[in-house]
Parts: C-alpha cells; sequence; structure tokens
C-alpha cells in the first residue's frame, strides 16, 4: 500500500474521500453517457440474457486485493456455459504482462491472455504505436519489468527524480510512491515540463486492510498543482472501451455488452460513454461503506442494474 498520505491525502484515505476526490476531478473525466435504469437484481444470472459480453473489473467484483470474491470464479464459468464472452478489463498496470494469465489463474479464474486487457496493454500500445522515439522516466517497482514496454525506459526511484529523468513520465505504479518521490518528480516537472503518462487512472483500489492509492491520485494531484494535463490509458478513458470494442468487432454490439465494476467514476462512468449497458456491484468495493443511491444521486452517474456480488 502506498505510504503517501500528507500530500495528496488524509491519513486514512477511505471511500468517501475517494468519491469525493472523483466529484473534485470530473472535468478531467469523460462526459456520462446515458443514464441507467437503477434496477435492484440479486445477480447477473437475472440479466444474462440482455447481453452478449460481459466485461469485468477486477478489484472490488472478481477478488478483492490478493483474495477471490466467492462465488465469482462460478458466476464466469455459469456465464461461460451459456453462451456469453466474458473479457477482463483492469487498471492494473504493475504487472508485467505475462503474468496475469497465472494471477488470475491462482484466484481461480480460468481467463485467457486474449480475455485479460490491462490498462499497462494499452498504455503500451500507445507508446510503441506513437512515441517510440521519446525517451520515458517510469516509476515502477524493479519488479514491473518496465523493458517490455518496448521504448527506451529510464526507471526512477527514490528523490533521484532531478538526475534520472530523461524525458517525458510515465507513472506505472505507485508502490515505490512515497512522500519524497511525489516532492521531487513535482519540483522537476515544475522546472523542466514534460508530458505525463498515467499507466493506472484509479485513485484507489480496495484491499482486505483498507484502499491503496494508486496512480491516478498522483497524477491528479500534479495537475491541479501544476496545471498540467496527463494522459490517461484504462477506464473511464475511451482507449480502454474502445480496445474492447475492437476486440470483438461486429461480433457484438455495444448495448449487448455490460461492464461490470464497483466504482461509479471509472467502470460505469465509461462504460455508459461507450454505450456498454452498465452494471454495479456494491458489496465488495469502493462503495460498500458509502450509501450508494446517494453516491448516484450526487454524482447523476446512473448505472442500469446494481447488484451485491456477481
Amino acid at each position: 500500500m502506498s505510504q503517501l498520505r500528507s500530500t495528496v491525502a488524509p491519513e486514512f484515505a477511505d471511500a468517501r474521500w475517494a468519491f469525493e476526490r472523483y466529484e473534485a476531478i470530473r472535468a478531467r473525466l469523460p462526459t456520462f453517457g446515458h443514464p441507467g435504469r437503477v434496477q435492484a437484481i440479486a445477480d447477473l444470472g437475472e440479466v444474462a440474457d440482455r447481453f452478449d459480453a460481459f466485461v469485468f473489473d477486477s478489484f472490488g467484483v472478481l477478488n478483492v486485493g490478493e483474495v477471490p470474491i466467492p462465488g465469482a470464479a462460478e458466476r464466469i464459468a455459469d456465464l461461460r456455459r451459456r453462451g456469453k464472452k466474458v473479457l477482463v478489463l483492469t487498471n492494473a498496470a504493475t504487472a508485467p504482462l505475462g503474468t496475469l494469465p497465472q494471477k488470475y489463474a491462482d484466484l481461480g479464474f480460468d481467463f485467457g491472455a486474449e480475455e485479460i486487457i490491462s490498462s499497462r496493454a494499452i498504455l503500451a500500445a500507445h507508446l510503441n504505436q506513437t512515441v517510440a522515439l521519446q525517451p520515458w522516466s517510469v516509476i515502477a517497482p524493479e519488479a514491473s519489468n518496465v523493458a517490455e514496454l518496448g521504448v527506451p525506459l529510464t526507471l526512477i526511484e527514490g528523490a533521484a527524480v532531478p538526475e534520472a529523468r530523461t524525458g517525458g513520465v510515465i507513472l506505472l505504479s505507485s508502490q515505490t510512491m512515497d512522500d519524497t518521490l511525489y516532492l521531487a518528480l513535482k519540483a522537476s516537472l515544475a522546472s523542466r515540463p514534460a508530458p505525463v503518462l498515467v499507466g493506472n487512472p484509479d485513485l484507489v483500489a480496495p484491499r482486505v486492510d483498507g484502499y491503496s492509492l494508486e496512480p491516478g491520485t498522483f497524477a491528479h494531484q500534479l495537475a491541479d498543482d501544476l496545471g498540467l494535463e496527463p494522459e490517461f490509458f484504462g477506464k473511464p478513458y475511451d482507449n480502454a472501451f474502445n480496445t474492447v470494442s475492437a476486440l470483438f468487432g461486429d461480433t457484438v454490439q455495444p448495448h449487448r455488452i455490460a461492464m461490470v465494476g464497483d466504482t461509479l467514476h471509472t467502470d460505469i462512468l465509461g462504460g455508459s460513454a461507450a454505450g456498454f449497458g452498465t452494471i454495479l456491484v456494491k458489496d465488495h468495493g469502493v462503495l460498500k461503506s458509502l450509501d450508494v443511491p446517494a453516491c448516484i444521486e450526487q454524482s447523476g452517474i446512473s448505472p442500469d442494474y446494481i447488484v451485491p456480488q456477481i
């Protein structure tokens, strides 16, 4: 769990803080699409016939941290038996791409590599298509194997940002972020402005023992502090949902795709903007301790369905 609290978050960042912070940065998020019907259902079996494909967020939907949510693997298997296409669309960017199928297998799921779309992969595709010659500095742990992104990169750790920075900055992971590193990064970008790419737009992620601060938290704080405009890869941005649509091609129409997630401002907002159906999971993610109807009313982001768990 990230140790940075005093600069960008309160001592104990919680679900309420995350919700209010998402509301504060709405200008940087996509525009909400169609209002949902906000119908409560018991589980996904009730609406399986309404959709041909189900796209799942991971944290808060399939697992909490490294612990699978009971019944989730069985629901995926049930949807497969019904002939439904299933995908994972995750903002996880720290883990090397090749490790993701085994990660889900260890949690009891049987997703193939072609059924997992990560924000890391979306970022990597962007880097290789558009900025291959740009030197980049990346914030991530050494185990993240940033070499697989396929472009020249310098790994930044500690407070060595001014000396180590080679050009633009990639916020791939928050595992190594602390107060010292954030302040050094902020000072470096203030003196030498450069593009900032963000491999995980989430503000927080639910863990067994609370919430971790994710790269999106730090990117939005940099935007507030310096007036820069980070470029985000992953939900709720269209690069994530365009990747899903491209994978399905003409075989599944957008309104027959269900985005299943635990967060109004990422999963539901982004899915709605893409024209997908939306299903909010409320019992295990970032809204579990909040008044969900009140959050929907305050944000104006309404899912089609609300389910305790999948």
